[in-house]
Order: C-alpha cells, then sequence, then structure tokens
C-alpha cells in the first residue's frame, strides 16, 4: 500500500512537472500580433520582425515592417521595444488646377518603449493566468516631413512623443492560449498639430492544430490556429484649433491566422477583415489587411 501511494505521488508529481514544462514553453512560442501582452520567460529574448500591407478605399495604401523586441529582465518585468524601421503611405490627392495624382510618402517611423510588469499569477497543473499594465513612451523618431502633398496623417513618423499605458490579460493551458489589453495612447502637439488620442482594446485566441496529442512530452514544432480582434476609437486630429477632415473614428477588425513555431523561432500570417467601422469626414475605409511575422527567441544570463 505504501509503495502504491509512492508511485501515485511520484506520477503527480511528474505530471505537475510536465506540466510546468508546456506552460513554460508554448505561451512564449504562439505569440500574440499585440506585443504588449506577449508574455515572456526571465532571460529569454524575443526579436521579430512583422511586415504589415493595409489596403484601404480612396486610393490610400501602406506597407511597414514594424521591429520588436521583447526583454525578460526577471520574472515579472518585461521592456518591450517597437521601431517601424519602414514605412510607405500612398493616397491619390488633387493637385492644383484639379488634378488628381497618388503620392507617397516614405522613411523610418516612430518608436514605442514599454515596460510591463505582473502584479498577479495564478499557476495550476497545466495552466497560468496573469495580469501585468503596462506604461510606455512613444518617440518621434520617425521622419514627418518627406512628401507635403500627402499632408501630415499620411508621413511616416507622427513629429510628436505620446504615452500608451495598458492593462493585459493572458491565459495558457496546454492545448491553447489567449490573451487581451486594454489602453489609451495620448499625443502631444508639434507645431499646432495633434494626432488624436485613441482608446483600443485587442483580444486573441491560439488554439493547437498539431501534434494532435501531447503524451509524448514537449514537441519540437507547433501548428496553432491563431483569431484575434483589433478594436481602436480615435478622436480626430486637430490642426490650427480645428478637426482634420477625414481622420477619426472607430474600426474593428477580427484577424484569422495560422501560427507554426518551433523552440527557437516561428512564423505567422495574419488577415485583418474590418467588421465595423465609423469614420468620421468621409476617410478612407479599410479594405483588407495582412500581417507577416517572423520571430527568433534566444537566451541571456543577464536578467534578475
Amino acid at each position: 500500500m505504501a509503495a502504491l501511494r509512492r508511485r501515485r505521488r511520484l506520477s503527480l508529481a511528474g505530471a505537475a512537472l510536465l506540466g510546468a514544462a508546456l506552460v513554460g514553453a508554448r505561451p512564449a512560442r504562439a505569440q500574440l500580433t499585440f506585443p504588449g501582452a506577449a508574455p515572456i520567460s526571465s532571460g529569454n529574448v524575443i526579436i521579430r520582425t512583422q511586415p504589415e500591407l493595409i489596403d484601404s478605399t480612396n486610393g490610400v495604401h501602406s506597407i511597414l515592417d514594424k521591429n520588436i523586441a521583447i526583454y525578460g529582465a526577471s520574472p515579472d518585468l518585461a521592456f518591450i521595444l517597437q521601431s517601424t524601421s519602414f514605412i510607405a503611405n500612398s493616397a491619390n490627392v488633387v493637385g492644383p488646377g484639379g488634378r488628381s495624382f497618388q503620392a507617397t510618402a516614405a522613411g523610418l517611423g516612430d518608436t514605442l518603449l514599454e515596460a510591463r510588469y505582473t502584479v498577479y499569477q495564478v499557476d495550476g497543473v497545466g495552466s497560468t493566468f496573469r495580469i501585468a499594465p503596462y506604461i510606455g513612451v512613444s518617440m518621434p523618431t520617425g521622419m514627418d516631413n518627406v512628401n507635403s502633398d500627402i499632408g501630415r496623417a499620411g508621413q511616416p513618423g507622427s513629429g510628436t512623443w505620446g504615452s500608451r499605458n495598458a492593462l493585459t490579460m493572458t491565459y495558457a493551458e496546454l492545448r491553447w492560449n489567449g490573451g487581451a489589453e486594454f489602453g489609451y495612447q495620448a499625443n502631444s502637439a508639434d507645431a499646432g498639430y495633434r494626432f488624436g488620442n485613441t482608446f483600443y482594446a485587442d483580444a486573441g485566441v491560439h488554439y493547437l492544430l498539431w501534434p494532435t496529442t501531447l503524451e509524448t512530452g514537449v514537441p519540437s514544432a507547433e501548428l496553432y490556429a491563431s483569431l484575434e480582434a483589433n478594436w481602436t476609437n480615435q478622436v480626430a486630429n486637430r490642426a490650427a484649433g480645428m478637426n482634420v477632415p477625414g481622420t477619426g473614428g472607430q474600426l474593428l477588425t477580427i484577424d484569422p491566422g495560422l501560427i507554426y513555431t518551433r523552440r527557437l523561432y516561428s512564423l505567422s500570417f495574419t488577415a485583418l477583415l474590418p467588421a465595423l467601422e465609423h469614420v468620421r469626414d468621409n476617410g478612407a475605409r479599410l479594405n483588407y489587411g495582412g500581417i507577416l511575422f517572423f520571430r527568433y527567441s534566444l537566451f541571456t544570463p543577464y536578467h534578475w
């Protein structure tokens, strides 16, 4: 009887260790497209490049490449750096004499630096739940006067400082994980121009499609189906004390995707599909968008 109890205790301990190993690996391997809520363990560094294509009505198109670095400074503290290394905005504009032509503004975008701290955490056998607020500062590293034909709102950089603060929540089990964030971005004014402050909310869930069983331990590769939603409500931009036509409004996108991931890297594609739009003053409406991102992970002994 005593031997049976010992074997049972060993089996439970083994299951707990396996669950902890899976939970420790999987959240960092199936990354959310909104990096503010992306889980990361202490000492890990995640680097990813995220090309995006956005097509809208009125001849408005955007191509951009975001580069993101996430560093787990401690079990609870993470630093997130987001930099738009390239952005090209194109739009149909009307010039002198009523002549219509397409103008493009391309160059370096702005940089966002965030610090996130876990304030609440519950770990179970094969599951974990975390609540972590973050604070961030948006720095005007971008080019804000590339092409005057396209207007201030279409430039690669904003030219203004801003703050970005949010509350994030993440939950993970052996076969699926999800996350959400709710936040507010405030922008300063520059040369009489102010980009509208924005409320935003993001939510996403990832479900493990392959392998179909986890009985053999931590798999070397995984395939996830993902479904996310992104909502923004932006106040209209203002110039010389007046609202700028075609700016501001609400946008909700539903974003299905696939994620192929291994221990050191992952590749994913996510489609951006508009579900709800309330655009002020006949501004451009989103037709579709797509995000392709590549993630590489590494470990550093330099952490707390």
